[in-house]
């Protein structure tokens, strides 16, 4: 029943966001902008998709390189884009999941860790984005709310790397379970093994979930992490930048810079598969303060993720024919560990 429900709330956010984005379009325009494409531009499209990932891959590798060594960049290049596609074709980043679940099935190591880790890159990425954007807007878009709502956006992220590094360096997962250990001792002898039970499964979880931000005991990584993250943007950016070149739009790259970190935001709400909807809304809404019509932005936004869904999905069937995984064994195992993480 809860599951139902979840689907209808992202359906409803999918048609709401579709609304607006296709009210007062030119469908007629929206064809002739995109036949104009420069197919030629495709392969380089393609390089900067796997190029962008590499990073994602060497990012990864070194925030587990502690406790997974023999992991092959090779393996982790296929591996995130195999789950770049999951995170496309199924709701809520489930691609995310699966790459701890694999990792941490092949390798044998703590999914719920993984999992924490791949966390963390997340915030790493919100600060490399966030910079971008903050970059860009005060140098080249000078919008005192848009300034503001950066720099609110810059202190959640920001907050949240100092937040994870504390509570990391400070784990009191074990004082405060202790604690409440202690406080059972006055409860009835089949209260208190329900509620020890509990007690020691939560401190199992906590302390395996903190256990993804060791990279924190190791400094000198931190730095080289931000760089591998920043590259996997620098491509997500002239990726970008090549569609509009494709499109013949004169636009600079400071533009592109604008424009990226909306993107990735769009993809964080919501929605049904594809990013439809809210990932065009935010595209249109960014190009539209440079007078860019509706019709060469949708234009934008919808070949951008087709080459994106094509070059990922190809590369994702490949791997899992190989390892010989089924697309329902990877729905069963998502599923698990979602109910796992929730838990």
């Amino acid at each position: 029943m809860r599951n139902h429900i979840k689907r209808l709330i992202l359906v409803f956010i999918t048609i709401v966001f579709l609304y607006f984005v296709l009210s007062n379009l030119n469908i007629k325009e929206f064809i002739i902008v995109l036949k104009g494409f420069n197919f030629k531009f495709i392969p380089l499209l393609i390089i900067c998709i796997i190029l962008s990932m590499s990073s994602r891959a060497l990012t990864f590798k070194m925030l587990i390189s502690t406790t997974i060594k023999k992991i092959s960049m090779s393996e982790l290049i296929n591996l995130c884009l195999s789950c770049a596609s999951l995170n496309i074709v199924l709701p809520a980043r489930a691609g995310d999941i699966y790459r701890a679940f694999y990792v941490g099935e092949k390798y044998k190591a703590d999914k719920l860790k993984l999992f924490g880790t791949i966390m963390l890159e997340r915030i790493f990425d919100g600060i490399v984005i966030l910079s971008i954007l903050l970059l860009a807007i005060f140098k080249y878009q000078r919008n005192p709310i848009a300034q503001k709502l950066c720099i609110i956006g810059g202190l959640v992220f920001i907050g949240s790397f100092i937040l994870a590094a504390a509570a990391f360096k400070h784990n009191k997962t074990d004082k405060i379970c202790s604690y409440f250990e202690n406080k059972t001792e006055m409860l009835p002898e089949k209260f208190h093994n329900i509620f020890i039970s509990i007690i020691h499964f939560i401190r199992h979880k906590c302390n395996s979930f903190l256990e993804g931000f060791e990279i924190f005991n190791y400094p000198k990584k931190i730095l080289p992490i931000l760089i591998t993250s920043f590259g996997i943007w620098f491509f997500e950016c002239l990726n970008y930048f090549i569609v509009i070149t494709g499109f013949n739009i004169d636009i600079n790259w400071s533009v592109v810079m604008f424009i990226i970190p909306f993107t990735a935001l769009a993809c964080m709400i919501p929605s049904t598969s594809i990013y439809i909807g809210p990932y065009q809304f935010a595209v249109i809404a960014a190009f539209a303060m440079y007078g860019v019509t509706k019709e060469s932005a949708l234009a934008i936004s919808l070949l951008q993720q087709a080459i994106v869904t094509i070059t990922t999905s190809c590369i994702a069937v490949l791997f899992f024919l190989k390892h010989n995984i089924g697309f329902k064994d990877i729905q069963k195992n998502i599923e698990t560990e979602n109910k796992n993480i929730q838990n």
